[in-house]
């Protein structure tokens, strides 16, 4: 049985980040980035470290992040319109944190790249995280709307994100969503040497975009590839799945991994159905179910869904 928490108000955003940016060009969506923060807060130690958030949008989530406990955060977005929001409304210099941003495309630049578009040096420990486009669109669907288009399996940004992290050897969180191919997420995650170490579930109803376009989802939701929740109090739902991910010694020193103890991409798969059967927003079957389902750490967050969801 999974080690069940349960939150249901916002805890790292402030009253400012709820209210939608009314510029154009800028991604809103709140519980996308509160998400962001607790898998950031779940990796960070306790004596602060740094994060690189790639394709870090508006920047509130950065600054939550310092806020968090980061010492310093740097993003890079391929937006200008969101590096130069975030510059005027979240880059901070203090002597306790620094929040920065640059203007770049992380799945171009290589990982030294991304590096030096910071001001000066990022100190150790280093976490890379990302909450990436993850909705699976067909191409006429995804040249509609470019901030929640993850190409045809909701993972076109995945790959860059985990080679960055592995070539820089950080810890990794990554943020998607459950009709985003789960599985095969986790497997790149876990070829690329890590190890998921909490799960941080999101529940909301489909964007319109989304519910308007839904032939891709429903491809890989017969394939089994992906988790819809048809029992959501107002449906179609999804779950936003944020994972807090620690390098291993060794990628494939010691084997395949124990599915008992480590979350596989059918142990995430499971975890995502049993919620999926839930009838509340608490996603209650997650606290009564069989023993033998991965037994790490899930929280379960569930805010009030806002008025206005702005993806451009």
């Amino acid at each position: 049985m999974p080690d069940y928490t349960y939150v249901s108000r916002y805890s790292h955003l402030t009253t400012e980040d709820l209210v939608p940016p009314g510029v154009p060009g800028i991604f809103f969506e709140p519980a996308d980035t509160e998400i962001g923060v607790w898998v950031v807060r779940d990796l960070l130690p306790d004596g602060g470290g740094s994060v690189l958030d790639l394709g870090s949008g508006s920047g509130a989530a950065a600054a939550a992040m310092a806020r968090a406990g980061a010492a310093r955060v740097h993003g890079i977005d391929a937006s200008t319109a969101s590096v130069e929001w975030a510059r005027r409304h979240h880059a901070r210099h203090s002597r306790t944190c620094r929040v920065t941003f640059a203007l770049g495309d992380f799945a171009l630049l290589g990982p030294e790249e991304l590096l030096a578009t910071a001001e000066g040096p990022l100190p150790e420990p280093l976490i890379v995280t990302s909450n990436p486009p993850y909705v699976p669109l067909a191409p006429e669907a995804a040249a509609l709307r470019r901030s929640i288009s993850g190409g045809p399996d909701g993972l076109k940004w995945a790959a860059p994100i985990v080679g960055h992290a592995q070539a820089l050897g950080t810890d990794l969180g990554f943020t998607f969503g459950s009709y985003s191919s789960p599985a095969h997420a986790v497997g790149l995650l876990q070829d690329a040497g890590y190890e998921v170490v909490a799960v941080t579930l999101c529940p909301l109803p489909l964007g319109d975009f989304t519910r308007e376009h839904p032939e891709q989802m429903e491809k890989l939701v017969a394939r089994g590839e992906a988790v819809l929740w048809d029992e959501a109090p107002v449906a179609p739902g999804y779950f936003i799945v944020g994972l807090a991910c620690r390098r291993r010694a060794s990628p494939h020193g010691n084997g395949p991994p124990d599915e008992k103890s480590t979350l596989s991409g059918e142990s995430l798969m499971e975890l995502l159905r049993v919620a999926a059967t839930s009838r509340t927003t608490r996603l209650e079957a997650l606290d009564t179910t069989a023993d033998d389902l991965w037994p790490g750490s899930v929280r379960v967050f569930d805010p009030p869904v806002p008025e206005e969801r702005h993806h451009w």
